[in-house]
């Protein structure tokens, strides 16, 4: 097991710096119709956030102790299903919108969400914690970096660059 995670490390350490070398694409997607506000609108349950330094959407419950892990996993895969198709049309590379759906479990019995605490963009740049992270959407880094507001782009970039990268679902 050593072995195989010391070469896994490796690989992800060499792809993310070749990301980081790749920089920012000119293909930005910038239409109004690309901001993950739109992917959330129809939920009072989840809202989704950028998260840093990890190229994940992170899905935020406004009410963790009300919230289930079957709603969880039903807007998880309707954000995937409307992601995919809306920035397919901006983007052809998004066609094929490869990602991990990731939800916490806590291992309790019940089927309420696990909240976990992580590092999220606010729209002004800055970094905050949140505590009410219940899953995330892992993807690709360049499809994330294409995807980024434009302000976020670098701030996201600096702090990929310095984190370890290492996907473990």
């Amino acid at each position: 097991m050593n072995g195989w995670y010391t070469r896994k490390a490796r690989d992800y350490n060499k792809y993310k710096n070749e990301c980081v070398q790749k920089g920012i694409s000119n293909r930005t997607l910038t239409d109004n119709n690309s901001r993950l506000s739109n992917f959330d609108s129809d939920s009072d349950e989840f809202k989704l956030v950028w998260t840093v330094p990890a190229p994940r959407i992170g899905i935020v419950a406004q009410s963790p102790t009300t919230s289930s892990l079957a709603s969880l996993y039903t807007f998880m895969s309707n954000v995937r299903v409307s992601a995919e198709s809306t920035l397919a049309r901006l983007d052809r590379n998004f066609a094929n919108f490869g990602c991990h759906l990731c939800l916490y479990v806590s291992g309790q019995p019940g089927t309420s969400v696990t909240c976990r605490q992580g590092q999220v963009f606010m729209p002004n740049g800055t970094i905050n914690e949140n505590p009410n992270i219940v899953g995330y959407i892992q993807m690709d880094e360049s499809q994330y970096l294409q995807w980024l507001p434009s302000n976020l782009q670098q701030l996201w970039l600096n702090e990929f660059s310095r984190a370890e990268h290492f996907v473990r679902t």
